[in-house]
């Protein structure tokens, strides 16, 4: 039986079996609770690094356990990990039981197949968003890209309107009612944090940022910032390294960034 396909009463008893004691993590107190969704990925495993150093409860989201301990090594250790493939809608609902956040950083990694943008970074979104209304989540943190709402964009091309789909991922998020945030990076480096500085923008002007990167470091580190910022409630921002900004200067810029619309 494959787990990625189970569906109906497969998919129910699914959902009970794990919700058994010793199977689901106990919900954390007062919603602290923070589920990385695509945390055995290449952003993903500084986030998780960074939520550990803080002292954040997380749990992390993984399509194969076994395969997140051989990539992620001494990472992959003292954290709360659940098996969950997020293009299925009864498996997301085990691994956001108990939740109170939400940092997603999902994303498709092939083109013209079922692990595509329109099955992950759109279907699976959806799937994470529904389960996060249910569980009546605080605080929803997607991770998208710089450029998708332009369709003239390279990497739109080159991917078959990928940027597309996780264009129809935030505005599901936006739609849903939950207090959210959405992060669209320049290209993404491994780099220590706080060699640079970091630009906020907004607007998706895309193409003077075509070039600049994103330390993975940085990003994980804004990331879990907004989900305690009051100015990144209900905002949409790419991200970027700026060498002409004072490292940690970004931290006051979520004070000036412009709400969506409504």
């Amino acid at each position: 039986m494959n787990p990625r396909r189970l569906t109906g009463l497969t998919g129910l008893f699914l959902v009970l079996i794990l919700a058994l004691p010793g199977c689901a993590t106990a919900p954390s107190p007062d919603g602290e609770l923070v589920l990385v969704a695509g945390a055995s990925g290449r952003a993903g495993r500084y986030v998780i690094q960074r939520l550990k150093e803080q002292g954040i409860p997380l749990r992390a989201m993984t399509r194969s356990r076994a395969d997140a301990g051989q990539r992620l090594g001494a990472d992959f250790a003292g954290v709360d990990w659940v098996e969950c493939d997020v293009r299925d809608p009864a498996q997301v609902a085990v691994a956001m039981a108990g939740v109170g956040r939400v940092i997603s950083v999902i994303g498709a990694n092939t083109v013209g197949d079922d692990n595509s943008a329109e099955f992950v970074d759109y279907g699976g979104v959806r799937n994470l968003v529904a389960a996060a209304r249910r569980e009546q989540v605080q605080h929803f943190v997607l991770l998208t890209a710089i450029g998708v709402t332009d369709p003239a964009h390279p990497f739109n091309k080159a991917t078959k309107g990928a940027l597309g789909w996780r264009l129809k991922g935030e505005d599901y998020l936006r739609a849903s009612g939950l207090t959210y945030t959405i992060v669209r990076p320049g290209g993404l480096v491994n780099e220590p944090a706080g060699q640079k500085g970091l630009r906020l923008e907004q607007g998706d002007n895309w193409r003077p940022l075509l070039r600049s990167t994103l330390s993975r470091d940085d990003l994980a580190l804004v990331l879990i910032e907004s989900l305690s910022q009051p100015g990144a409630r209900n905002v949409t921002f790419e991200l970027v390294n700026d060498p002409s900004l004072a490292p940690g200067a970004w931290r006051q810029r979520f004070a000036t960034l412009t709400p969506d619309p409504n």
